[in-house]
């Protein structure tokens, strides 16, 4: 039993790695693509095609739910957070280092805490909201006030991640009706389409080459949002949350090999305070859910 409990672990781990690896390679593309093709357009690709592999695992699993006439506004608005939020967070990225746009894109574990009350009633105790205190001192440190690196770009990716983290709460509403595959396959599609309306006023004919890269950027993006689905499957969020701080790793290394940018000593200093902070948020809300099962234990 023990075996198969760490084998199934030893799997969610590396489902979880390949996924960071992927959305960190991807993140190094979207940076240079950027200067071909606005923002918005790259977004468009990235979510059509994101949908793709999760139809596919929809048509073979035959789970396919459409939403009831009720929930469509809370998917609309999710798509409206992602197509603005993916929008700002490209935009951002191509005016910053690729390491620090990952730092500042962690700000969205903190915007997690704070948001997780208006949108889902959920308590915030006084240890989280230190702990996003001391998250956002570290968001400082990197951005680095009155340097040349806090610009338009710090904030926009710090409103990126915020409403990003709004775009995964409203998941979380969600989840409780729609499997992993049919929330990211909505989650997906749904925004391209909101998108299709402004894409015409920033449209670039890519030639075949960007037609590749496009492409690409869309299906490694649902490709690595299946593999944190199947990451979750086989191991539980305690054991995996720390995991996706490993994209800071891939970033930091993709910099310095790709764009020769090395970590100063403010980012290794930020990026510090941030993963420790996030990792304080993590291990709260793990006693916590551990609390309430002993007492509801307790009452049964």
């Amino acid at each position: 039993m023990l075996q198969t409990i760490h084998r199934s672990r030893k799997r969610g781990i590396f489902f979880i790695l390949l996924a960071m690896l992927i959305f960190a390679l991807l993140n190094a593309i979207i940076k240079d693509s950027t200067a071909h093709y606005h923002p918005i357009q790259i977004v468009f690709f990235t979510c059509f095609f994101s949908a793709v592999p999760a139809a596919c695992f929809l048509i073979i699993r035959g789970e396919w739910l459409l939403p009831r006439s009720t929930e469509w506004k809370i998917h609309f608005k999710r798509a409206g957070l992602l197509a603005i939020g993916l929008s700002i967070l490209f935009l951002g990225m191509s005016m910053l280092p690729l390491a620090n746009s990952m730092a500042l894109y962690f700000s969205s574990t903190f915007f997690l805490v704070i948001l997780s009350r208006p949108i889902l009633s959920e308590k915030v105790d006084l240890a989280q909201w230190v702990a996003v205190a001391v998250g956002f001192v570290g968001v400082l440190i990197v951005a680095k006030p009155n340097s040349v690196v806090f610009n338009w770009g710090t904030l926009l990716m710090i409103a990126g991640a915020f409403m990003e983290s709004s775009y995964n709460l409203y998941g979380r509403l969600l989840s409780s009706t729609y499997n992993n595959f049919m929330l990211t396959f909505l989650g997906t599609l749904l925004p391209a389409l909101v998108i299709l309306s402004v894409l015409p006023f920033v449209w670039i004919t890519p030639n075949l080459e960007g037609w590749i890269i496009l492409v690409f950027l869309g299906l490694g993006s649902g490709l690595a949002q299946l593999c944190v689905t199947f990451a979750y499957r086989y191991a539980p969020a305690g054991v995996l949350s720390p995991m996706i701080y490993s994209a800071m790793l891939w970033s930091v290394i993709l910099d310095i090999t790709y764009y020769g940018n090395w970590p100063t000593i403010s980012l290794i200093l930020g990026s510090g305070i941030i993963i420790t902070s996030g990792l304080m948020i993590l291990i709260y809300e793990k006693k916590n859910v551990k609390t309430q099962l002993e007492l509801l234990q307790a009452n049964a």
